[in-house]
């Protein structure tokens, strides 16, 4: 069975387009134009807009887990690290990780500000190079009312 990636819609679009053609050619040329438009509008698709909040890196912890088993020659056990990070807004300190490989850590910086969406269990995070990297929430603080405010 053949993977078919064109839609109804579009299936209806490119028969109304060669009802009026008559040569090969230039059928050929509507259905190039028309998936050309397709593609175009799929990916000119407005990303999603987020609410960014000023936020600060207050800490980053590791602990040391498990160990787990790989076969490298031999079975060899290798521990497993986890890496938080703290991250502290004005009403709120987010925990969020754990990051278990180098190639998962953020490029912040300890007790420097950044920006953070939190999205439902995620927290979208810019990193000192611009970059927004999702991590789950794993914990979330209120942050105790001051004292003149109140």
């Amino acid at each position: 069975m053949p993977i078919t990636l064109v839609t109804t819609p579009v299936r209806a679009l490119v028969r109304a387009a060669n009802s009026g053609v008559k040569t090969k050619a230039a059928q050929v040329a509507v259905r190039s134009i028309i998936l050309i438009l397709a593609v175009l509008c799929s990916t000119a698709a407005p990303a999603k807009d987020r609410q960014w909040k000023d936020a600060k890196v207050i800490d980053i912890t590791s602990e040391k887990g498990a160990a787990v088993v790989v076969p490298i020659a031999a079975l060899v056990g290798v521990p497993i690290a986890k890496t938080y990070y703290w991250i502290q807004t004005v009403d709120t300190i987010y925990v969020v990780g754990p990051v278990l490989t180098k190639h998962q850590l953020l490029n912040v910086t300890l007790h420097r500000p950044t920006r953070i969406v939190i999205e439902g269990n995620n927290a979208h995070i810019l990193d000192d190079d611009g970059k927004d990297r999702r991590m789950p929430v794993v914990e979330k603080v209120a942050r105790p009312k001051s004292e003149d405010s109140q």
